[in-house]
């Protein structure tokens, strides 16, 4: 099912009554709510080669798990709070500098999870690549939006490379939105906001 970004259908809020919000699975006539959630659904439904994006070992398991949570609940947030922001902001400035902070924490789980190798997953991308990956696209667009740098070697030198090998993965470079694609997006999306009233 696609929906339209900004028109909630009757099904999307059926499917999805607590959050009210996309991204929904539907399978089998049963609804899948929430993005890493359906990532494990898919794996475990039709993974049928025995590769898994999550880790054999039930201890990685749930430090991939407890990682994807905190992507989960740090970095859409600062993203949210930034994306309003006027360029060049002393308010802008600071919010970036949390987000940097945030992503320092993600970096020393980098060091820990990838065990030395190019991914959080080992050589091959994984359920936190996925998670933290899937950020990259607003990310960028922020430091275009708000014209601050976010992605920035010397303070997270591992998550800049791990990002630049993320984007040129086979199975990334070709559905990674454009930076310049998201700016407009993230316009529409302020301007529908700005017109919304708060639930």
């Amino acid at each position: 099912m696609l929906e339209e970004t900004f028109k909630k259908s009757e099904l999307l809020l059926k499917s999805n009554p607590v959050y009210k919000k996309m991204p929904v699975l539907i399978h089998d006539g049963k609804p899948i709510c929430e993005s890493m959630i359906i990532v494990e659904y898919i794996v475990e439904t039709w993974t049928s080669d025995g590769a898994s994006i999550l880790p054999s070992d039930s201890y990685d398991r749930a430090i991939a798990r407890f990682w994807t949570a905190y992507i989960d609940n740090k970095i859409p947030d600062a993203i949210s709070r930034l994306r309003p922001m006027v360029r060049g902001s002393v308010e802008a400035e600071a919010e970036a500098e949390k987000l940097v902070a945030t992503l320092q924490v993600i970096e020393k789980a980098f060091e820990k999870c990838s065990k030395g190798q190019s991914f959080f997953g080992g050589n091959n991308i994984g359920y936190l690549d996925i998670a933290l990956g899937s950020c990259l696209a607003w990310i960028k667009a922020l430091e275009k939006m708000v014209e601050i740098k976010i992605l920035i070697k010397e303070k997270i030198p591992g998550l800049v490379s791990w990002s630049e090998r993320f984007c040129a993965h086979d199975a990334v470079r070709e559905v990674m939105p454009e930076t310049d694609k998201m700016v407009e997006f993230a316009k529409v999306l302020l301007s529908v906001m700005a017109t919304t009233p708060a639930n």
